[in-house]
This record gives structure tokens, sequence and C-alpha cells, in this order.
């Protein structure tokens, strides 16, 4: 269902959104750096949500802490993420220097999100400085899009690239599993569902892909 939210009509082309089912509220980001907050059930600003200003240009993702009340928000045009605390008014508690275009939680250890960037892929700890030391060789193709998918104990990363192909990587043993190759150009989109055993992928080519992720076909 397509639904009217007049109270973002003050946001100039919004490119990220996230939805956070515990407090039933939208966050919207736009072009310009502006983030709105509101409540999923009156349409309106929350109370604590004034338009927070990041002074960046374009807010392109969005990520939600699974336990703490922390709101990831990257700007890859600025080369920053910032992590918000919307139990603290909404405040900048963090900001992270990395020129990326998508960030993620660790769905085992939330204390760590990883994001894509021009070379590859880092991975921080919100708890200290600096970036942590895990590398993926990702060839020449740019790391466009990310997910986990967990399968059991296991923890995969579903990684969408500049030439079309999708990899499944091995998150402990830190190799690629498997290069899927369904679309012709730029990966959009990387999801895994929460429960079922299945991931969708996204092109520019205008296909959408799901995904076996026991089998990966």
């Amino acid at each position: 269902e397509r639904v009217h939210l007049p109270e973002l009509s003050a946001l100039s082309e919004p490119k990220a959104a996230v939805f956070i089912p515990r407090k039933q509220w939208f966050v919207v980001g736009d072009k310009h750096g502006n983030i709105k907050v509101c409540s999923d059930e009156t349409m309106q600003q929350v109370p604590v949500g004034v338009v927070l200003k990041v002074p960046a240009y374009w807010v392109s993702s969005f990520n939600v802490h699974p336990s703490e009340p922390y709101v990831l928000s990257l700007s890859f045009m600025d080369g920053s993420v910032k992590m918000w605390n919307w139990e603290m008014d909404w405040e900048c508690v963090r900001t992270f220097d990395v020129k990326a275009r998508e960030v993620k939680f660790n769905p085992k250890d939330a204390d760590y999100f990883a994001c894509t960037t021009l070379n590859g892929l880092k991975v921080w700890n919100i708890a200290s400085q600096g970036s942590d030391n895990l590398t993926f060789s990702f060839g020449s193709s740019y790391v466009t899009h990310l997910d986990y998918l967990s399968r059991g104990d296991e923890l995969y990363l579903i990684t969408g690239h500049s030439d079309g192909s999708v990899e499944i990587w091995d998150w402990q043993s830190r190799s690629c599993l498997k290069t899927l190759k369904e679309h012709t150009d730029w990966v959009d989109t990387t999801c895994a569902h929460p429960d079922l055993p299945l991931f969708i992928t996204g092109s520019y080519d205008g296909t959408v892909c799901l995904w076996n992720s026991c089998n990966f076909k």
C-alpha cells in the first residue's frame, strides 16, 4: 500500500529510509543531508524528531542496531558514517570517517558493522577507535551493496558488485564460496530474509532475483 507522509514534504528528494519496528518510526534522509523521524501510527513528526541536519550531502543508507537505541546514517559524498542515539534526543554520539556506499550491523555481534567502500569492505567496532582489521579481496569491480546472511551458527556476507555479479563470502574464513552471475549491470540491492532461507538481489538491468540461501541457486 502506498502511503503519503505529509510530514516528510520538507525533505528534498528523499534518498534513503529505514523503519524501526520497536518504536514504530520511519527515518528518512534526503540529498541535502536532512534526516527526519516520523511516527508510523500518527504519520506525524515524533516529539524529539526535529529535522536532524547532517553536515553532509546525500544521505544514502541507514541501519538500526538490533537492541540499542542507535541508528547509523551514511553519506557517501561526505565520506562519513554517523551514529545517532534516540534516547539522547537524537544526539550524534559517534562519527566514523569512511567513504562508503552501504552500512549494516553484524547480526551475530552488533558491536560491529560493515560498510562497502571503493576499495572493498571495512568493519568497525562502535565501542573502539578505528576500523577492525578485517579484509576481503574483491578484485576489480566495486562493491555496491551488502547484507549479512545467517544460516544456523554460520555467518555469510552477500555482496553486490558494479559488474552485475553477486558473491557469497564465508565470514570466518574470509573466502568467497560462490559467485552468482544472473545480473548484467550494477547490483543495486542485496537483502536476506530474516527467517526463511531466501535472499533477493536487484540490478540496474531491471531484474530482481530470488535465491535459495541453502544452495545459493
